[in-house]
């Protein structure tokens, strides 16, 4: 079926939308909102951001190489490519940044981050290889530091509540979930945040203190 002139410019809305609200992109500025409020006594506090940028951030981030064309792909192929670098980094590179975090004695709050973000990759797996179901990794990427944020700051982070519908608007505007898809994402992402959050220890609402 042919789009209409308005069916393209929402697409190009939801893809823009999907790329400024893309997993490592939320995950940098979750870390470097955590670093600005955390003390400056804190033991390998720059050490453990930078380790926690290049893992989380940077690693994940460069899956957006893979957009730049060769050969004679079509647009639904190079978007497939890239998804799938996004997800082959994220597989090596959260684990990887559990560890090296571990054994650098990063800051607490940076350490839980890399578990959070490699157990939401793993329930990606789960959901989308083993029970078939597309669960949408946008809308865990953005549910997680909202969840986060809100876990820690209470009433005061809770507009960032929002970015949950706009996230589920541009993935079904860009055609690439279903409004439940993102649903099931946000909702895993949700609970393993606040699930693990909760076991390292942090109460809620404590400001990032224990």
């Amino acid at each position: 079926m042919k789009q209409t002139h308005y069916q393209k410019i929402r697409r190009i809305v939801g893809e823009v939308l999907s790329q400024l609200l893309n997993v490592p992109l939320m995950a940098g500025l979750l870390l470097t909102f955590m670093l600005s409020r955390l003390s400056p006594t804190e033991p390998n506090l720059y050490s453990g951001y930078l380790w926690s940028m290049l893992f989380l951030c940077l690693i994940p981030l460069s899956s957006l190489l893979f957009y730049i064309p060769f050969g004679h792909k079509s647009q639904e192929q190079i978007n497939h490519r890239q998804r799938i670098a996004s997800f082959a980094l994220m597989i090596i590179s959260y684990p990887l940044g559990v560890l090296v975090l571990f054994l650098t004695g990063a800051p607490l709050i940076f350490r839980s981050m890399a578990v959070v973000y490699s157990l939401v990759t793993v329930g990606l797996i789960v959901f989308n290889l083993f029970i078939h179901y597309k669960a949408s990794g946008h809308a865990a990427g953005v549910a997680g530091p909202v969840a986060s944020l809100v876990y820690f700051f209470g009433w005061w982070a809770a507009p960032l509540l929002l970015l949950l519908p706009l996230v589920t608007w541009a993935r079904v505007a860009a055609k690439g979930h279903s409004a439940w898809q993102t649903v099931v994402g946000a909702g895993m992402s949700l609970a393993i945040t606040v699930s693990v959050l909760y076991a390292y220890g942090f109460s809620p609402f404590s400001g990032l203190f224990q």
